[in-house]
């Protein structure tokens, strides 16, 4: 990244001032050595997003930051529905719900190592991963309509999950007010056989070690031991997320001249929060 497009305010902290049509400033929270690998183009969407009606505080950029759509990679903002807030179908991005899972073995390094290879072959054969995979799970579009408003409330009750990991899933794995009629039927179709299956790009999974505890607290709360063994999993909506993202895209481009809104990049094309679309 060219250092003249920011300034140090922190050892990890980075800014962008405010310039032309920027509302507040970007900030950037990386090491040194990772804002002079970061795209130029990470700090431009930094300040695109800070073009926003009623962002708060700062546009930011995590350490991972790299060149996304509309956002970076890495991006986050929050908006005040009370200023004009809006929401961004490039914001929440195309993989809805993208993010990393870690599941509980109850096995210990010395109970899985005997066996890693075997391990190995048969999550190769049981999981689908890969671009346009399918599994074994095949829904009706009313069964998915029930998943899209039961969240992981419905795999529990499915038997792809244990009543105790609700506790463990911020809001219990399900969001209040989901409204599948939003969706559209070619985002469902989509997704009929996918449930189940990994996808492709950076999605994993992978049987992993308690090496080391760093927070002792944070480790016991998490139940999280040295020597134990547990499953971390990268995964996210695949053609379903997809499909929403793009469909929104364009209903937000399409609406944006509607709601006065001058947008720097299409790709952030928005609405505001509190109207019907935002809803929606």
């Amino acid at each position: 990244m060219d250092r003249s497009r920011v300034k140090r305010r922190g050892e990890y902290i980075w800014q962008i001032e405010r310039v032309g049509s920027m509302r507040v400033p970007g900030r950037i929270f990386a090491s040194e050595t990772l804002i002079q690998d970061m795209d130029d183009m990470v700090a431009q969407q930094v300040q695109n997003v800070a073009t926003l009606p009623g962002i708060v505080e700062a546009s930011l950029a995590m350490p991972d930051a790299h060149w996304g759509y509309g956002f970076c990679i890495g991006g986050v903002a929050a908006f005040d529905p009370k200023q004009g807030g809006v929401v961004s179908a490039g914001g929440v991005g195309f993989d809805i719900a993208c993010g990393v899972r870690t599941c509980h073995t109850g096995l210990t390094i010395d109970d899985v190592r005997p066996v890693l290879e075997p391990l190995a072959e048969a999550l190769f054969r049981k999981i689908p991963a890969g671009v346009g995979s399918t599994g074994a799970i095949h829904l009706s579009a009313g069964r998915l309509d029930e998943v899209l408003q039961g969240g992981a409330r419905w795999a529990v009750e499915h038997g792809y999950g244990l009543p105790d990991d609700l506790r463990f899933i911020e809001a219990g794995g399900c969001i209040q007010g989901a409204d599948p009629t939003q969706v559209s039927d070619h985002a469902k179709n989509r997704q009929r056989d996918q449930m189940g299956t990994l996808g492709s790009g950076n999605h994993y999974l992978e049987v992993q070690q308690v090496v080391e505890v760093y927070d002792r607290q944070a480790a016991e709360a998490f139940g999280l031991r040295v020597g134990d063994v547990k499953i971390s999993i990268h995964c996210g909506s695949r053609g379903l997320g997809h499909q929403i993202g793009t469909d929104f895209l364009k209903k937000m481009g399409s609406a944006a001249k509607t709601f006065g809104l001058e947008l720097p990049e299409r790709e952030l094309a928005c609405a505001p929060i509190e109207s019907d679309l935002g809803q929606s």
